[in-house]
């Protein structure tokens, strides 16, 4: 019984308290939750500049003038799905697609509708 004793413990209590931090901290879910509700906010308050900046590279080079952009500006999120660098944030009134760069996460599609059996179709860049 001696390899149950409190030196044994003690890594797995580690591990367990490692695991519960990691899932209350801001990870990258967070993260991407944080610049999709920027996004939605910029539209509500008709900000087209900061709309633009928080746009990929990809997704600006689509928009001709950004104070065209014609996205919903309303709605809280309610889900956020992340695949490596990519990711879905459906809010209560559109879906936004994600990509993590170099200066961290930024909106690839906005304006986006589901299409059955083919992908999303968007106003602003895509998924």
């Amino acid at each position: 019984m001696r390899g149950y004793g409190p030196i044994m413990v003690r890594p797995w209590a580690a591990l367990a308290a490692a695991l519960l931090v990691g899932g209350c901290g801001s990870g990258t879910g967070d993260l991407a939750r944080h610049v999709a509700e920027e996004f939605v906010s910029a539209a509500s308050a008709g900000d087209p500049a900061r709309m633009c900046a928080l746009l990929t590279e990809r997704a600006r080079e689509g928009v001709d003038d950004c104070s065209t952009v014609d996205v919903p500006g309303d709605g809280e999120v309610l889900d956020v799905e992340v695949w490596g660098d990519a990711a879905r944030v459906r809010t209560s009134s559109d879906t936004l697609f994600l990509r993590e760069v170099s200066a961290g996460w930024r909106v690839s599609g906005a304006g986006c509708d589901p299409v059955p059996d083919r992908p999303y179709t968007c106003e602003v860049g895509g998924p």
